[in-house]
């Protein structure tokens, strides 16, 4: 009994021991522990700040490794016979102009070279307002051919503006007929094939550090009155209709009546909807040409998240950047998103619908 009771007292130390010993052991692993959850919610914060953005989109989670690259800036054609076209639901910017005869022409925007898409078109010529849009903003401008004041202005920045003409280089574009249309309305560009031109041509393709931001966002509620619907009209023959998909957050355009789509019919929907009234002269030229004032700038709207806001905006010089303001003169915050930036008569102001 001596050695049982004995063997008992023994063992019940060697238990208390144990956990005296374990105890401090298991404190420090409880302390390792909430150390590396207070860590963890540190790096998680750490991750949710913002990166570097889009520099046409806003959105987060852009490459470092195109943090310096000239924007893609393409002139695409909108004649009926040019719809639908191809790739036009990609750009991060649709910008919009009225040309020649009432009709409008597009500069498709992307933040890079490899976010151009494999077919885009129909690629068509450049007038010269579009090419100060361009050089106002670093692009690297691809056209096909244009009016005689656009080449002479691409000649006098030849220096500073990268460019690609269809219409003297086939390295990146080759004619789709299988619409069966004229041959004007035919020529495509393909993304591979710019990007392979750009190294065979030894285009410069980092931007002016003065033109590397050339939007502000920040994701918002717009101030002014609700607005889900916007109509408008270059001319007769080109009248918009931009309608809100509360769902998707987007304005989804129809042209005429019938939705603007790519070839796939996929439809064109938008984050931001500008409308910038501008002056325009008649050139007097044999082919009608018309000369958007962009240096006298103007009014317009903006539109986002079914809410609009009256703004402004100035272009100022050939090499100026285009700024966009709010009513208040301060420049103006988009939210993060793709844009559609339509450049419309002023005298075609009273038509506007919001």
């Amino acid at each position: 009994m001596e050695i049982k009771k004995f063997i008992s007292i023994i063992t019940a130390a060697a238990i208390l021991f144990a956990a005296a010993f374990m105890l401090p052991s298991c404190k420090k692993e409880q302390t390792d522990n909430t150390t590396t959850e207070g860590s963890s919610e540190t790096e998680t914060q750490d991750i949710d700040v913002p990166g570097l953005t889009d520099p046409l989109t806003g959105q987060t989670g852009y490459d470092e490794k195109y943090e310096n690259s000239k924007p893609i800036g393409i002139v695409v054609e909108n004649h009926p016979k040019a719809r639908p076209q191809w790739g036009f639901t990609t750009p991060d910017i649709v910008m919009e102009y009225e040309v020649e005869g009432g009709i409008s022409r597009m500069l498709w925007l992307y933040s890079n070279a490899d976010k151009v898409p494999e077919k885009v078109g129909p690629v068509r010529s450049a007038r010269h307002d579009i090419v100060e849009l361009a050089i106002g903003m670093d692009m690297l401008f691809v056209h096909c051919g244009g009016s005689d004041m656009a080449l002479n202005m691409i000649k006098q920045h030849r220096g500073t503006l990268s460019e690609i003409d269809g219409l003297t280089y086939d390295g990146c574009f080759y004619r789709d007929k299988s619409r069966g249309v004229s041959t004007e309305h035919t020529l495509v560009l393909t993304g591979s094939g710019l990007r392979q031109s750009i190294a065979d041509l030894g285009l410069e393709t980092q931007v002016d550090p003065a033109y590397k931001k050339p939007f502000s966002f920040e994701k918002r509620t717009l101030n002014g009155n609700d607005c889900t619907s916007i109509h408008f009209e270059y001319s007769s023959s080109y009248k918009y209709d931009f309608t809100f998909n509360e769902t998707a957050g987007k304005y989804n355009p129809k042209i005429n009546g019938t939705p603007c789509t790519d070839e796939n019919r996929n439809e064109c929907s938008y984050t931001n909807v500008l409308i910038l009234y501008v002056q325009m002269a008649d050139m007097h030229d044999s082919s009608g040409h018309q000369d958007l004032l962009l240096q006298n700038g103007g009014k317009g709207v903006y539109i986002s998240g079914g809410k609009l806001e009256e703004i402004s905006w100035t272009k100022g010089e050939t090499t100026d950047k285009l700024q966009l303001l709010s009513a208040d003169g301060s420049p103006l915050t988009l939210n993060p998103g793709n844009s559609y930036i339509g450049f419309v008569r002023s005298t075609q102001q009273g038509k506007s619908i919001y």
